[in-house]
């Protein structure tokens, strides 16, 4: 379960995304009901996952590497498109990789995000930008915004 301080951090948290045959773009939480245009062609809904920190404990590079690895593994295996993404705290240099999948429910993904030890996905539709828990019923709802993508050295 996530702790209030790690709760707050997912709800502010940016996504870099790069979904195929596209410019990448940020995904930034906005406004509840404020949400801008669906890029053309991207299958709804969208989660986004880690398999970075599993159970809040940080890892090091190389073995959140190889659990990303296992993470891609999974979708191929189960046949689910996906293309990378990159979770950013906007506030300090905390990052970290994962995966956007489209067409997952956002009960599948949290039972993804559970499967690799998250306490959390966010699910991306045309009407909100959700963390949902991988732990329990808890949810926190905004709206959403694209911006182009800002390049960062993590």
């Amino acid at each position: 379960m996530a702790s209030e301080e790690d709760w707050a951090s997912y709800t502010r948290a940016v996504v870099d995304m790069a979904p195929p045959g596209r410019s990448p773009f940020r995904l930034e939480p906005a406004a509840p009901g404020r949400t801008g245009v669906w890029p053309d062609g991207v299958a709804l809904p969208v989660v986004v996952v880690t398999a970075w920190n599993p159970d809040s404990v940080v890892l090091d590079p190389g073995s959140n590497q190889i659990r990303n690895e296992r993470l891609v593994d999974e979708l191929t295996r189960l046949g689910l498109a996906h293309w990378p993404a990159v979770g950013r705290d906007p506030d300090s240099l905390h990052h970290e990789a994962g995966l956007a999948v489209p067409g997952l429910s956002g009960e599948d993904g949290a039972a993804l995000g559970r499967r690799h030890g998250q306490a959390a996905v966010y699910v991306w539709t045309p009407e909100s930008w959700t963390v949902v828990s991988c732990t329990d019923d808890r949810h926190e709802i905004s709206g959403w915004r694209l911006t182009a993508h800002v390049s960062e050295s993590p």
